[in-house]
């Protein structure tokens, strides 16, 4: 799935969206080292202004045209609503993934999820996104990305002692 305004592919078989984009247009939080208070600050901070936050989430996969759950249990910590599903197969074989995208969420419906994975419950291939924000949460990391650079420098600023720099400096990462 191509989402046009951060140019990178949302592909559960590819490369997160962290590595996609130049350095100054991300940031990574250690997702252990966030206390809750710090990860709603974040999530408030990228998602407070805008209107319409949506998820994309792999929500099944197709192995011989036969639909497989990937058993993301989502619907346990987020009120599932405006459910869209995009089915991409694999040319020349009955094989895919079903990405569904869901709409009309909050920043509350975001921090609840993040704050399930930093619990250990099960996690997802998901990304949460504004028309400003693209924010991918995995078992370890948070990571923000922007098309505006200046946005991603304010929260390295506000987040300073937070964010983490391990993949400063490596910009042949991208691309």
């Amino acid at each position: 799935m191509k989402l046009k305004e951060f140019s990178v592919d949302f592909d559960c078989n590819g490369m997160t969206p962290f590595f996609q984009v130049h350095q100054d247009n991300r940031v990574r939080f250690d997702i252990d080292a966030l206390n809750m208070a710090n990860l709603k600050l974040i999530i408030n901070d990228i998602f407070n202004k805008d209107k319409q936050i949506n998820a994309i989430v792999v929500s099944e996969y197709i192995v011989n045209n036969k639909r497989k759950s990937a058993k993301t249990r989502i619907g346990q910590v987020i009120h599932l609503k405006n459910w869209k599903e995009h089915v991409v197969l694999e040319e020349g074989t009955r094989d895919g993934v079903v990405y569904s995208t869901i709409g009309s969420l909050n920043p509350t419906d975001v921090y609840n999820y993040c704050l399930s994975v930093k619990k250990g419950l099960t996690r997802a291939y998901i990304a949460f996104h504004s028309n400003e924000y693209l924010l991918y949460v995995s078992s370890d990391v948070i990571d923000i990305i922007s098309s505006n650079a200046t946005n991603i420098s304010k929260l390295k600023d506000r987040y300073n002692d937070f964010y983490d720099r391990y993949y400063e400096g490596n910009a042949h990462i991208y691309g």
